[in-house]
């Protein structure tokens, strides 16, 4: 019974004990608990995914990788919440009975894993529907300033912090605009199939997306939630916006034509190989139906490999 009690007594949590609290409503040693098991999800999840990829044909991982991207981002930082770092202490507007102290501990380091995440979720959708890059580019720097802003509200104390709040709310409709206006109209032209899975994970992301104001309103911004508490609202969020999202893609993407899509990358990667591009005859300049510099006009204005301007262009 002693060696048993001794066991348990190592694998207790004695993370505050390390890394000491920073503020008065910092997470206790449950707090941790629960994060440490999501960060174990998200890290069984991204051991899964690694290995789902290497059995996967080269020409069809594109969807893989972004997946392992986001289920590794996720691991960290939850990772660094669980240890009780990557944290600020913020002092609080609102005071509320039942909620100590004056300072709330803020966890930047989970709005830089949302910074990240969100832009290769919604890269992984967009590159799905076939929009133009300019619009996958545009949204992306949209969700950037979406995290952003509520990063930055958390950290401030006064009641300024609504302003990024509001910010926030703001290029959420505009990603909504986006995603569900300008990308799903290209969808439905690409792919049936693929319109359904981008409409399908499309709407799961930005109804999920919207879940996160709140839950900054009622831990960052309201001080309502005791921080453990705030744990498990942004814990059970991520595991659904991140992790169920990570497998529900490649799932969904699994019988999707990536020839016809254009997402059939191989493990050459997307320029032709040296070895093919040896077999392709190789002229010179004096013969004008194969030279590089045979179909551009000479200086002179002729055109043709007589005018001086022979040679390959590289």
């Amino acid at each position: 019974m002693e060696e048993v009690s001794s066991l348990l007594q190592a694998r207790r949590n004695n993370v505050l004990n390390v890394d000491p609290k920073i503020a008065n409503n910092n997470i206790t040693t449950h707090g941790s608990d629960w994060l440490w098991a999501v960060m174990a999800l998200q890290g069984i999840l991204l051991l899964g995914m690694i290995i789902w990829t290497f059995v996967t044909s080269a020409r069809r991982r594109a969807f893989h990788c972004f997946s392992t991207a986001i289920l590794l981002v996720a691991t960290i930082y939850y990772y660094a919440m669980a240890s009780n770092l990557g944290g600020h202490a913020v002092p609080v507007e609102f005071r509320r009975r039942g909620i100590p102290g004056r300072t709330r501990q803020v966890f930047w380091v989970r709005w830089i894993g949302y910074f990240i995440n969100f832009s290769l979720i919604f890269f992984s959708l967009l590159l799905l529907s076939g929009v133009g890059w300019a619009n996958i580019l545009f949204t992306i720097g949209l969700t950037m300033l979406w995290a952003t802003m509520l990063l930055v509200g958390g950290l401030v104390s006064s009641s300024y912090k609504w302003g990024f709040y509001v910010f926030a709310l703001l290029i959420y409709f505009f990603i909504i605009w986006q995603v569900l206006g300008v990308a799903r109209k290209h969808a439905s032209r690409v792919d049936l199939g693929a319109h359904k899975i981008f409409t399908s994970l499309a709407a799961w992301t930005l109804f999920l997306m919207l879940l996160y104001p709140i839950a900054w309103g009622l831990s960052e911004g309201g001080n309502v939630l005791k921080s453990d508490s705030e744990a498990v609202f942004y814990g059970v969020l991520d595991i659904f916006s991140q992790g169920i999202f990570s497998l529900a893609l490649i799932v969904a993407t699994r019988n999707l034509d990536f020839d016809r899509m254009g997402l059939s990358f191989t493990e050459y990667g997307r320029i032709h190989d040296h070895d093919q591009s040896e077999k392709v005859p190789h002229h010179n300049g004096h013969n004008g139906a194969h030279d590089g510099g045979a179909t551009l006009s000479a200086p002179g204005g002729s055109v043709g490999g007589t005018g001086g301007t022979g040679g390959n262009i590289v």
